[in-house]
């Protein structure tokens, strides 16, 4: 069965209010207040009709300055209103400008050798009027329940979540995060999406605070060296092999202080898809510039490097620069856990469905905990705590990698180490 929204719920509910209503109205005139009104009209012309009779009587067989004084007699001690005019329509006297035709009765009347009309109401008020007082009393004490109901809806239904939103915004600026709620639908959906962005924001700062606290982590190391080899170097007493050598060590530790920093910076711009200079290039003429860049080098240091490649008419548009940086980093990382010993590092790249895969597996012994596959893509992440340096160079990958709207990821190998795995879309 289709579940009613709130909103529309609440417009059917004013919907047969208001039908209700209608269905009261038309009864109510037709069955009752037209009945009333004929009654009442009837009854004040017979109240009417008496009292004509009345002042008839009273000026019988007398002149018509006569008949008139005795009118007013009458109506200053009964009250009413009264006209006496000819047929011809002249008025002889009338204490109101004007009579209701409806509600006046009239007789006519012998004065002197004349026959006059003489007009005569009194009502207090039109008839049925205290019926229609009733009646708008009820329509407003009808339409003020509608409006309380709807106004108790939409507070629990709109308002009171809106304020609940807005507390928790206010109270998140004084440290205090929000939580997700049960609310109203579409309320729900407000207030979940800004605990979702606050979790992303709390994040991210996280993040940037993990990634403060190791620059500054890995810049304290050499920069201690450099002030502790500079204030050597003032001393007098010092041999000119010593001074050289501290001024190598000083050079050394600030190179590696600037291999940080740039590293850092490099982490910072690889996620900017508008600093990619995107070029065409083919899957031949990319393993062709990866073969040159590392075989020769690679061979030097023991390490067998190899790659296989069956998509070689395929074409990429990417950023070789960035790309090759890639490679560079996943290469440099297995390098690295060989530590000097031998090794083999096999580039495989395979196409299906649209997507490049290309897997960098090594023989370095991988990662043995499979949880820490993904943490270390995480900046300055890393499982061998004997490092000297920050850790940004996965990171780097997994930047430039999204930045081409691709992936990438860590698999332990079957040929005992790491495979870091990336796919990018050929188009």
């Amino acid at each position: 069965m289709k579940k009613w929204s709130t909103k529309s719920a609440t417009f059917l509910f004013i919907v047969i209010l208001l039908a209700i209503n209608s269905g009261f109205l038309f009864s109510y005139y037709n069955f009752y207040l037209t009945d009333r009104i004929t009654d009442d009209l009837s009854l004040a012309k017979e109240q009417n009709h008496e009292n004509l009779y009345v002042i008839a009587s009273s000026i019988e067989e007398k002149s018509l300055n006569e008949s008139v004084e005795i009118i007013k007699k009458y109506i200053k001690n009964n009250g009413g209103y009264a006209t006496l005019k000819t047929p011809e329509g002249d008025v002889i006297f009338s204490n109101k400008e004007k009579n209701s035709k409806l509600f006046s009765s009239m007789i006519m009347v012998e004065i002197g050798d004349k026959t006059y009309e003489l007009y005569y109401s009194k009502i207090a008020i039109t008839p049925g009027m205290n019926l229609v007082r009733n009646f708008m009393f009820y329509e407003i004490i009808f339409v003020s329940t509608i409006v309380i109901i709807v106004y108790f809806i939409s507070s629990r239904r709109i308002i009171d979540p809106i304020e609940t939103i807005t507390k928790d915004i206010n109270a998140y600026k004084f440290g205090k995060r929000p939580f997700k709620r049960k609310m109203p639908k579409k309320m729900q959906q407000i207030q979940n999406t800004f605990v979702d962005m606050v979790d992303s924001l709390e994040l991210e700062k996280e993040n940037q605070n993990q990634i403060i606290a190791s620059i500054s982590h890995d810049l304290k190391t050499p920069l201690t060296a450099v002030i502790g080899y500079a204030d050597r170097l003032k001393k007098n007493d010092l041999s000119s092999e010593k001074k050289e050598k501290y001024l190598e060590k000083i050079y050394g530790k600030a190179l590696m202080m600037k291999v940080i920093l740039e590293e850092f910076d490099d982490y910072q711009s690889c996620n900017l898809k508008e600093t990619l200079k995107l070029c065409k290039i083919s899957v031949t003429e990319l393993c062709e510039t990866l073969k040159k860049d590392y075989e020769e080098d690679l061979l030097d240091k023991k390490i067998n490097f190899s790659i296989n490649f069956n998509c070689g008419n395929k074409f990429l548009i990417v950023d070789l620069v960035k790309i090759k940086r890639v490679f560079n980093n996943i290469i440099t990382n297995s390098v690295n856990h060989f530590k000097g010993r031998e090794g083999k590092i096999v580039i495989n790249i395979t196409f299906k469905n649209n997507i490049l895969k290309v897997e960098t597996a090594d023989d370095g012994g991988g990662i043995k905990e499979e949880k820490n596959l993904k943490r270390i893509f995480e900046p300055f992440y890393t499982s061998d705590p004997s490092r000297k340096i920050s850790g940004l160079g996965l990171s780097i990958c997994k930047q430039i990698i999204s930045s081409h709207n691709g992936v990438i990821y860590a698999e332990n190998n079957k040929i005992g180490g790491l495979s870091i795995i990336f796919l990018l879309p050929i188009n």
